[in-house]
């Protein structure tokens, strides 16, 4: 979804007080643009009045960067959104200007439920009802057109869901990352098990696209027993300018960065000297110790509930920080303690990497694998006393 944080959005407030029986509605549905805030795509209601002359976006995905405390409240999952107003005109040019497309489909509705829609929207715009708690999944610039729109329908809809393919709320995600693999890389980190819940016919509308989609297969029965739609068919309002929006791909992918760094790992393992090993060791495992506090503060702390339960805890463990406390001491043996039990947690990770109830990342195997040998090199001297031998007549060689 596109957070359209645009300076251009004018207040039109006088003209969105009345329209006319003559205004028409509309879902108004952008194709994802190269950032990350828009790889989503984007909705809106558009409200276009002949009579008044007046033509209008109500957008729901729009922040304030001006709110008190506003990076605090975002990841604190506190920061309101909000219902906006712009104009038709400003809306196409701000999206051709990013390369986007837009398309409309508008709203096949009674003389009654388009009043009490035209009514909704001017009454929610109102400074104290414009403004509510951004989610995800639930509550969102699409969800919200959804939800806002139903409640003003008869209760008389109907879904033809030929269309409709169990996915869950991450599957439906990927379809939109798969040119921008470091941005799937750190969604997948940040997203716990919630994301891996299947999404119904009417939760998948919180994808544009989708919305759109889902829209589009909605209808009721007229009196004589036939479907109707309650979309009408499409209309392309402005063409996507792929020289604009598309998505540079690069060559140093998760996957390949992450062999790398996995390859140099093994390498360290067999002909690293102890001191070496030692400050990979611990820089590798302050890493995912500090990932795994972000994680347990996502999860624990804040308002996004996507991110609860995130099971990639089993390998980012906080335990690294412990690991690195002793490892700055020199303190290896009980470092190897801690690398010991951390490494329970890598082959339970790797062991249950299908049926654990949450998707994972493809591109950590190595890396995750290189951190099993890295363990098993510092556990071993533990278990072993010919190699703890070995290691103590290294570190304290005799003389002749």
């Amino acid at each position: 979804m596109s957070l359209l944080i645009l300076a251009l959005f004018t207040q039109v407030e006088g003209h969105a007080q009345y329209f006319s029986s003559r205004a028409e509605i509309s879902l108004i549905t952008c194709s994802p643009g190269s950032e990350l805030y828009s790889v989503f795509g984007h909705s809106a209601i558009r409200v276009k009045d002949t009579t008044s002359g007046s033509d209008l976006i109500f957008n729901y995905g729009v922040f304030d960067f001006n709110t008190p405390n506003f990076y605090w409240k975002f990841v604190k999952g506190k920061l309101q959104y909000r219902l906006a107003i712009q104009r038709m005109d400003n809306f196409v040019r701000a999206y051709a200007a990013e390369g986007r497309s837009i398309k409309e489909e508008k709203l096949r509705l009674t003389r009654e439920e388009k009043r009490r829609l035209l009514s909704f929207l001017r009454i929610n715009y109102r400074p104290e009802n414009r403004y509510y708690l951004y989610d995800f999944f639930y509550n969102n610039c699409s969800t919200k057109i959804w939800d806002v729109a139903k409640d003003q329908i008869d209760d008389s809809l109907r879904f033809d869901t030929s269309v409709y393919r169990a996915r869950s709320f991450r599957d439906l995600l990927y379809i939109y990352l798969g040119d921008v693999p470091w941005s799937k890389l750190g969604i997948d980190l940040l997203l716990g098990m919630p994301a891996d819940k299947i999404a119904s016919f009417e939760q998948q509308m919180y994808l544009p696209d989708f919305l759109s989609r889902n829209m589009s297969h909605t209808y009721r029965l007229d009196s004589s027993g036939s479907k109707q739609s309650l979309m009408s068919p499409e209309q392309v309002i402005l063409k996507k300018n792929e020289a604009i929006s598309g998505v540079e791909k690069s060559f140093f992918t998760p996957l390949l960065v992450f062999g790398l760094i996995g390859a140099v790992l093994v390498g360290v393992t067999f002909w690293g000297g102890r001191s070496i090993k030692r400050w990979v060791d611990a820089s590798l495992l302050l890493i995912a110790g500090l990932l795994g506090v972000l994680l347990l503060f996502m999860w624990l702390a804040t308002n996004h509930q996507q991110m609860d339960g995130n099971l990639n805890l089993i390998w980012a463990n906080p335990l690294g920080l412990v690991f690195f406390y002793f490892a700055v001491r020199n303190q290896m043996d009980r470092a190897a303690v801690v690398f010991g039990i951390i490494l329970v947690f890598l082959a339970v990770n790797l062991v249950g990497w299908v049926w654990l109830p949450q998707h994972f990342n493809l591109s950590l195997i190595p890396l995750l694998v290189a951190f099993l040998i890295r363990g098993v090199d510092n556990v071993f001297p533990l278990c072993c006393p010919f190699a703890r031998f070995r290691k103590k007549r290294q570190t304290f060689p005799l003389k002749d």
